[in-house]
């Protein structure tokens, strides 16, 4: 019994021998637990382009949070500057109005327009006469400016081509006219928006608009090709104390013109 005992334990101590043994795993400095493991130059590189897309990812959209951020803020100036323009402007045309006597009538300050809106044969219609006060004129233009600032463009044009057809003598007429100008400007419709600036060169060349209507005309004939039109009513514009006097130049140097 005992030599059977002592003949198996001999024959479990050749199999534990005859196993091979585990490898002794050393850690290295970086952190790997074998040297066979350890990533190659293209693995390291790949890690750290990786890296610095996720930290140019980052920054995009950091920069992005920020871009429209000043697209609002630039957006909310842009309508405080069209709210005090569209106020100077209104101001400016009622001192004009005052200065040009458009007071016909009667000494209660009506004035007597033919009714344009009437569309029909009949003579007696035809020859009628509305009523209309200074005041009337004035609401309607403001309500008509009130849609531009309203960013109402589709409506503004309408009801600034009412005015001009209602109010012939309007002396919001030429203001009428520029921002229709803009409008179309805005909306990429250029031939119709040199017609409006045109039609303030031509009938109004005197007005506080004319030399905006030059500046904005200057360009719209640049970007069409007609350089020497563009030339010549930029240089007009230049000649202008104001704020179109300096647009105007500052367009002329940087387009080398």
């Amino acid at each position: 019994m005992k030599k059977r005992c002592l003949l198996m334990a001999a024959m479990l101590s050749s199999q534990l021998v005859a196993q091979p043994l585990s490898p002794v795993v050393e850690l290295d400095s970086s952190g790997y637990t074998d040297a066979n493991k350890k990533p190659s130059a293209v693995d390291i590189q790949r890690a750290e382009q990786f890296y610095q897309m996720q930290v140019l990812k980052d920054e995009v959209k950091m920069l992005r949070g920020k871009v429209d951020e000043l697209s609002y803020q630039l957006q909310q100036i842009k309508q405080l500057q069209m709210d005090d323009y569209l106020d100077l402007d209104r101001r400016l045309s009622a001192i004009t109005s005052a200065k040009t006597a458009i007071m016909p009538a009667t000494q209660n300050s009506i004035l007597m327009v033919p009714d344009a809106q009437l569309n029909t044969s009949d003579p007696e219609l035809i020859e009628q006469e509305k009523i209309v006060t200074p005041e009337d004129i004035e609401a309607d233009y403001l309500a008509s400016s009130k849609l531009l600032k309203d960013r109402d463009f589709d409506g503004a044009i309408v009801a600034f081509k009412d005015h001009i057809l209602n109010y012939s003598q309007s002396p919001y007429l030429a203001n009428a006219h520029y921002w229709l100008g803009e409008i179309f400007e805005f909306k990429g419709e250029s031939e119709l928006a040199v017609e409006s600036f045109e039609v303030i060169i031509n009938n109004y060349s005197d007005h506080n608009k004319a030399m905006d209507a030059r500046y904005k005309l200057g360009k719209l004939y640049h970007k069409k090709g007609e350089t020497q039109q563009a030339v010549a009513m930029l240089k007009q514009a230049a000649q202008s104390n104001g704020g179109a006097g300096a647009k105007a130049k500052a367009y002329l140097k940087a387009k080398g013109l």
